[in-house]
């Protein structure tokens, strides 16, 4: 054995220059041969492995879990990982709301990445958070036709319960959960006096007036203020309105994924708004909060409800044709402005 060993060295050291000479500098680029199609591809050149963590695991529908993917490179990385977009994958897409928490990934360490995501169940059935693929181009290979390689997380198990309702007691005397009928509880045991005039006419003139020169104290100091908050919500609803024109050719899914994301974008940038991709409750508790009237909430939470049902229940005949579905969006958005330019003016 002891003599076969010298011989060997030659074909360790052709080895070894090999895998030199077939890994890339850094900065050098992927290949795009070879490269998988049907997943995200993380940008990552180098030699990793990737693993998943959600906390918690125990939630209701639609209370938001935070999911993050950890990358670690076994090998000194040529290219770091990309934040893959997990609605490029069907099975995330379809179980979960899905928020980007932070544009930047932690880091840890020299050699460690992590990806922080807000996965929100949309149903109770949801069971797990899924495998997640995760594509790089691993240089060291003598192989460059192989050098793409897939690493899949574990599933996580998730118990997803429905959402509870509280019931608050109320509490007070028992005399106040006693309704009188005696007749003396409508008699007016003191006469009511008007206020006098001079009272009156303050009551009644002072808070107009004071609002009349709020409003001319701030055009004086801003005059173009208002004109341009204006202009800036009108281009708001008259982009949404234009971009729906379009895709009437698309099938009930894919259409109603695009409207859904057209009016939640208006909604962004006529209320100031930052959830990305937001339920029918959370539309209902913005609007409300708002001021907006309790049939504009209404028309707004069975829109994208119906953008739901079109996007995740293909099964079930959607309840709006194409055209009409188009004009329950406008005729949304019209309502959410002429609302707000009540509550502004």
């Amino acid at each position: 054995m002891s003599r076969l060993r010298p011989a060997l060295i030659p074909f360790v050291l052709c080895w070894a220059i090999g895998v030199r000479a077939a890994a890339p500098s850094e900065g050098e680029a992927i290949p795009t041969v070879g490269r998988p199609v049907d997943l995200p591809f993380s940008e990552a050149s180098g030699w990793f492995e990737v693993q998943a963590r959600a906390e918690p695991t125990s939630l209701s529908v639609e209370s938001p879990l935070t999911f993050t993917l950890v990358v670690r490179a076994v090998q000194p990385a040529r290219q770091e990982p990309q934040r893959l977009d997990l609605r490029q994958l069907p099975e995330f897409a379809e179980a979960f709301y899905i928020d980007d928490v932070g544009e930047q990934a932690a880091r840890p360490d020299a050699r460690t990445w992590e990806f922080s995501y807000r996965l929100k169940p949309r149903r109770r059935e949801v069971r797990s958070i899924p495998s997640v693929p995760f594509v790089y181009f691993n240089p060291y290979l003598l192989t460059t036709n192989k050098g793409f390689q897939v690493l899949y997380t574990d599933p996580i198990p998730l118990t997803v319960t429905s959402r509870e309702t509280v019931q608050v007691p109320v509490r007070g005397s028992e005399g106040a959960f006693v309704l009188s009928t005696d007749s003396e509880v409508w008699e007016h045991r003191t006469p009511w006096t008007p206020p006098g005039g001079t009272t009156l006419a303050a009551l009644v003139l002072l808070p107009p007036l004071g609002c009349i020169v709020w409003y001319l104290t701030w055009r004086r100091l801003y005059p173009d203020a208002a004109r341009l908050a204006s202009q800036r919500r009108s281009r708001a609803a008259r982009k949404a309105i234009g971009a729906l024109q379009g895709g009437r050719r698309l099938p009930p899914g894919p259409r109603a994924a695009r409207m859904a994301g057209i009016v939640a974008g208006y909604l962004q940038q006529r209320l100031d708004w930052t959830v990305a991709e937001p339920t029918p409750r959370e539309v209902a508790q913005l609007l409300e909060q708002r001021g907006c009237s309790a049939s504009v909430v209404a028309q707004a939470v069975r829109f994208f409800e119906w953008c739901d049902s079109a996007r995740f229940v293909p099964e079930e005949e959607s309840s709006l044709a194409g055209a009409e579905s188009k004009d329950v969006a406008v005729r949304l958005i019209l309502a959410v402005e002429s609302e707000s330019d009540a509550a502004s003016k």
